[in-house]
């Protein structure tokens, strides 16, 4: 955490984005934000214009949005953000073998499906790695380097090290080939399904149960630091009685889906103001109180 509270002026290379919606926006804001060189490849050029504008309104002039996609790619460094679809994912990834130098590097996101079935859509396996974002990308310090042993160890250290002084993220890698916070937040959210489904709390309760106890701690120390600094033997004991009766399940409950359509805001865009504001004061919060210390 110490060296991204460094700024650095690290010269970037030019980097390509393919993705839609706010999330991939959001990333390339980022990039622009750290002045680096940024092509998005999007469907929708006017709403990633006004949402890249919204978040980076002094650098929006410098991103570049082809209206069509090239024919040839000559970036060396290449993002997909998709919706979690293999089949979208896999297409990308092949139209980009096609397009793309050999020695490019893609990342893409990926929550629920393993880097090695990404790797055999190109035929350069060893240049596709895993890079899970949170949102907004461009204010939060969130980033999941994934790699497994066909990932070459030159690309994995150039996306470490532009992750770090590049673009100021605090990221971590996992060589499993999947995503370690997809595993964590879905166990939360298949006990959050079950208590809801079972009548045991109302969705309002659960928001608050996390967000007045574990959204509380979370910015300032992660699970383990937090037990290091709480005491590790109550965790035990409540572990012992209480893991054989969380959820198993393996889909959403029909009758939660339903609640989840009423319990939406109303008004998303004064919700996306308010979590951009609080984006950039947990941002500082976070500096302030840097993990290593």
């Amino acid at each position: 955490m110490t060296r991204i509270m460094e700024e650095t002026n690290v010269s970037l290379p030019p980097i390509a984005i393919v993705g839609d919606g706010k999330l991939a926006y959001s990333v390339a804001a980022m990039m622009l934000r750290a002045n680096q060189e940024t092509t998005l490849l999007t469907s929708d050029v006017a709403a990633a214009y006004s949402a890249v504008k919204e978040a980076v309104s002094d650098n929006v002039e410098q991103l570049i949005l082809p209206s069509v996609w090239p024919a040839v790619l000559p970036h060396r460094w290449i993002v997909i953000v998709t919706d979690e679809r293999i089949d979208t994912k896999q297409r990308l990834i092949r139209r980009l073998d096609e397009c793309a130098s050999a020695d490019a590097l893609i990342a893409i996101n990926t929550e629920s499906i393993p880097l090695a079935e990404l790797q055999t859509s190109s035929r350069h396996p060893e240049r596709v790695l895993g890079l899970n974002w949170c949102y907004p990308a461009d204010l939060t310090f969130f980033l999941e380097i994934i790699s497994n042993e066909k990932t070459h160890p030159d690309h994995l250290r150039a996306l470490q090290a532009i992750a770090t002084e590049g673009w100021h993220k605090d990221p971590y890698t996992v060589k499993s080939g999947f995503s370690v916070r997809a595993r964590m937040m879905a166990a939360w959210a298949r006990e959050a399904f079950y208590l809801v489904e079972n009548g045991y709390a109302s969705m309002e309760s659960i928001d608050r149960a996390c967000r007045n106890d574990a959204g509380y701690y979370l910015p300032f120390a992660g699970n383990f630091r937090y037990m290091d600094l709480m005491g590790t033997y109550a965790y035990g004991v409540v572990m012992k009685d209480l893991n054989p009766e969380l959820s198993k399940a393996t889909q959403v409950p029909d009758s939660v889906i339903a609640n989840l359509q009423g319990y939406a805001t109303d008004q998303p865009d004064d919700w996306e103001k308010i979590v951009r504001t609080f984006s950039a004061e947990i941002r500082e919060l976070i500096l302030k109180y840097p993990h290593e210390t």
